[in-house]
Parts: C-alpha cells; structure tokens; sequence
C-alpha cells in the first residue's frame, strides 16, 4: 500500500530553470527564463504532480483505499495519475471519455500497464461526470463504496489542486519578485491560481488553451483574495480550440526546439509559448522585461500527434 517515502522524494525534488536564447527574445531585447516542470520526473510529468499531490495526501489521510478520476484517451492528468499510483503504490481508476478503443492509445496502454483500472463511459455520460446520481451509479457499477475511493475532478482541480500548484515555483527556488511577468498555459485555471497565489506582487499571465474560455476569468477568480489583482488570462491564443493545431503553431514549436534544444507540445506549453514570442515580436512587451516561463509538460501527449 502507500509509500511515504517515494512521496516525499517527489514532493521535495527541485526542477531546474533554463535561460533560453533566442534570435526574437534578443531583438525584442527579452530576457525570458524557463522553469522545467517537464523535467520533474520521467513519468509524471510538470504540474500534474501539484495538482494530485494534496488529493493524493488526503485520500492517505482519511483512510480511503483507492483514488478515481477522469479524463480522455491522451490525457496528462490521467497519465499522471497512473504513474504516481505506481510509484507511491497507491491503486487508481481512470474513468475514461468515450467507448474502448480496439487499441488503446499509448497513454491508456501507459495507465494500464501502471496497475490503474479504466472504466469506459459514453460522451453523454461523461458530460453528467459530477452529477451525485450519476456518480453513485458509477461507484455501483465498479462496485466500489464512496468511503473507499476518492474522487478527483477532471485535470486536478479544485481548492486541493490550486493548493498543490502553490509549490511549483518553490520546486524551483523561484523567487517570483525577480520577474515582471510569469507565464503559463491553463486548461482549468488550476495551476495559474496557485501561481497567482504564491507571487502576488508579479503579474502573471495565463494562457488559455480551449476556445470559448471567457469563463476561466472568474474560475481563477474564486481561489483568490481580493489581493490578487496582478494576472490576466489570454483567451484569443488557443489556435483553434482544446488540442486544435495551426501550422503557424506547429512551425514555431520546430523553430524553438531547434534553438534551444528544448522540447515543447502543441497542447499547453506550446500554445503558451507561441502567444509570448507574437507578444514579443509585436513589440507588445516592453524592452528589459524579465520573464518567466513555466513549462507544464505534458510531453507524453506527443504521441498522439
């Protein structure tokens, strides 16, 4: 059962910063740092682990046996999940969106292999996923009781997971009054108001990578105190839509990896990226600016591209 001390080791590992250089940042004249939550583990990768690791103490805590969640068929969250169930030696289900493929993708095969147990549901039914009478008909049918498992909502999110991301510039020994502006991608507005909440005097600037995501304003909003006024979220850099690509987009993720040799997906980090050089470029972030770049991984999503 659970493995406190692989917990640990995970929960104190430090992540290195990046000084990146690049023939845009030095005309715009740009410094820009990159914080590696990418490199924080082989398997459970960038936020994904703040995200769980206080999910994952309160199940230990209150005693349950076992811990659920969602997500889709590439799911980084999912992902994750698996991969700290194995490595604290905890089990996991993953309630999957969509019917059994005849060959999973290669993050399901991942999850499997890990010792999580997959549960299929139908689109419409994921779409009622936090609805009480469809959440206890889910535990009947996996033949589990509520007081055994605990459940985690889709990517992490919640007042456990902001808390969790409240670490990820410590992971680092980031000291964020060093920077003007602290960028990152959001897909929940989870990571951004952990962020926010641990640097309230930088102003940070949250990507979002789903389209229509005008509501993600106010899902940050409500983790904060009315201290934090200095962060602002993106919601026109989404080329396209949750895991839509362009090849604008993709052309500049091949230009970045080429001059500094680190690796970016299309999903978050890339997206996130790709708005802060057109910032740049356009002459919309003032000259001597410090920046930071928090690269939330998620490269095992790659593979379905």
């Amino acid at each position: 059962m659970y493995n406190p001390e692989l917990f640990s080791r995970l929960s104190e590992k430090k992540v290195p910063v990046s000084t990146i250089q690049t023939s845009w940042l030095a005309e715009a004249d740009v410094t820009l740092n990159m914080h590696r939550l990418d490199q924080l583990h082989p398997k459970i990768s960038g936020n994904k682990w703040f995200k769980l690791r206080n999910h994952l103490q309160h199940a230990f805590d209150d005693g349950y046996s076992s811990i659920l969640s969602f997500g889709g068929a590439w799911s980084n969250h999912i992902h994750a999940l698996a991969a700290a169930g194995k490595n604290i030696d905890f089990p996991t289900v993953g309630v999957i969106r969509g019917e059994r493929a005849e060959v999973l993708s290669s993050t399901l095969q991942d999850a499997e292999s890990w010792g999580m147990r997959l549960h299929f549901i139908s689109r419409a039914d994921y779409r009622v996923k936090h609805n009480p009478e469809f959440l206890q008909q889910l535990l009947d049918d996996l033949r589990l009781s509520g007081s055994d498992v605990w459940i985690v909502p889709e990517g992490g999110s919640g007042e456990l997971g902001v808390k969790g991301c409240e670490y990820i510039l410590s992971a680092g020994r980031v000291s964020p009054e060093t920077y003007d502006q602290i960028w990152l991608a959001s897909g929940t507005g989870t990571t951004a108001a952990g962020v926010i909440r641990s640097a309230p005097e930088t102003c940070v600037q949250s990507v979002a990578v789903l389209k229509g995501a005008s509501w993600m304003k106010d899902e940050i909003q409500q983790y904060l105190s009315e201290e934090h006024k200095n962060w602002s979220v993106d919601t026109e850099s989404h080329c396209g839509g949750y895991a839509r690509t362009t090849p604008e987009l993709l052309k500049f993720i091949e230009q970045f990896e080429q001059e500094t040799e680190i690796p970016l997906e299309p999903v978050y980090t890339g997206k996130m990226m790709f708005s802060l050089y057109k910032k740049c470029v356009q002459g919309k972030i003032a000259r001597g600016c410090r920046l930071l770049a928090i690269h939330t991984g998620g490269l095992q999503g790659r593979r379905g591209f």
